[in-house]
């Protein structure tokens, strides 16, 4: 009888423990999207659209980091993204114009705190500008958000970087770096994007490089407890293609990583994009700010 009744309290106070301990776990994907291009066909965005709503209420993540948005796939993926609330500006004027890396966000999950815009240049405040003999501007988007089960507040980052020149890529890298450390004080944060750059390029190693100081960055994908699916995310439309691994989610040291994929979604020859979704499963540490080592 004893025996039992202590069994009963211990249940009782794991069970208080249990649901006052907040869930610091959330799901982070990094999408290309393709912009919507009449030529693609038949990978074209009308016949990829369905495929891409499908995908998102399957998965249901709670942040997404989009890339080569135009504004009427923007208008498109807002309807289907029910729930989420989202940022985004045209890289051409900061504005309505041009291709966009809009963050959305579940509004059941996250209090939007703040966000902005920056563009990957000498000159970062200037909408639409360009440096480092690159065709087009690119546009870097971030979010702050807070936890609304936690309170804990972190900043998302989501951008693309120049596809023919790596001048561009390499010194998008540097600047990206800096502006995150004057945003950001010592705060968690994910970084998302096409980066258009593999592992074994300086672009690359400049974003996971040792920084003493400031924010320091890895691959999601070498953290991850559990790692499954393709290893490529550039599919060009061709599964015969090779393609390469050019998508990237990245963490600072407040996450650990508890799984990543890259998700091969295509249904006979339509491709959900030219890239495959990458998505990735992080826990939010505030309290155990665990490092590891740098790949």
């Amino acid at each position: 009888m004893k025996t039992t009744c202590l069994f009963t309290i211990f249940l009782a106070i794991f069970g208080m423990f249990s649901c006052n301990t907040p869930n610091s776990s959330f799901e982070v994907v990094s999408f290309n999207v393709r912009y919507n291009n009449p030529d693609d066909a038949p990978n074209h965005w009308d016949n990829r659209k369905s495929m891409v709503r499908d995908y998102f209420a399957e998965k249901n993540p709670a942040v997404i980091g989009m890339q080569e948005v135009l504004p009427d796939q923007l208008t498109d993926l807002a309807g289907m993204l029910d729930g989420y609330d989202q940022l985004s500006a045209g890289r051409e004027d900061g504005e309505n114009k041009g291709e966009a890396c809009p963050v959305f966000y579940r509004k059941d999950i996250f209090d939007y705190l703040g966000g902005g815009h920056f563009w990957l240049s000498e000159t970062p405040e200037r909408p639409g500008s360009m440096s480092w003999n690159t065709d087009f501007p690119r546009i870097v988007t971030w979010v702050k958000l807070k936890s609304i089960r936690t309170g804990y507040p972190f900043y998302v980052f989501n951008t693309h970087f120049s596809h023919i020149s790596e001048e561009a890529r390499s010194n998008s890298a540097c600047l990206l770096l800096e502006q995150i450390d004057k945003i950001v004080d010592r705060e968690p944060v994910v970084l998302t994007g096409d980066f258009n750059t593999t592992r074994d390029t300086e672009t690359y190693q400049c974003l996971v490089g040792v920084r003493e100081d400031r924010h320091q960055f890895w691959d999601a994908e070498m953290q991850a407890d559990e790692t499954q699916n393709g290893e490529i995310s550039y599919n060009g439309f061709d599964p015969d293609d090779g393609g390469s691994r050019i998508d990237f989610v990245f963490v600072n040291q407040h996450f650990d990583v508890v799984f990543h994929s890259v998700d091969e979604v295509h249904e006979g020859d339509v491709f959900i994009s030219d890239h495959y979704p990458i998505r990735a499963k992080v826990t939010f540490k505030p309290d155990a700010r665990k490092r590891r080592d740098p790949q």
